[in-house]
């Protein structure tokens, strides 16, 4: 806690973190912690697209000047994501 305080006073920490919006926290307050760990989700019969980005028609074929990003895409997100 001394150290998430001392890095809050700071403006940053060692790992780049810049943002402490419970800071200061108290060794006397009620504390509650809980684990996340990254996973990777994927769409579940949504867009296919190829490793480029480009989207796939349901015959396999590129459909012209349409790209896939972002969430349909999949990513990396802590577990606490619903489905």
């Amino acid at each position: 806690l001394e150290e998430y305080a001392a890095a809050a006073a700071a403006g940053g920490d060692a790992f780049g973190k810049t943002v402490f919006p419970h800071a200061p926290l108290l060794a006397s307050a009620e504390l509650w912690a809980g684990r996340i760990v990254p996973v990777l989700h994927y769409t579940m019969g949504g867009i296919t697209f190829a490793a480029d980005g480009a989207v796939l028609s349901a015959a396999g074929e590129r459909i012209g000047g349409l790209h896939a990003a972002g969430e349909v895409t999949g990513g990396v997100h802590g577990n606490n994501r619903l489905g």
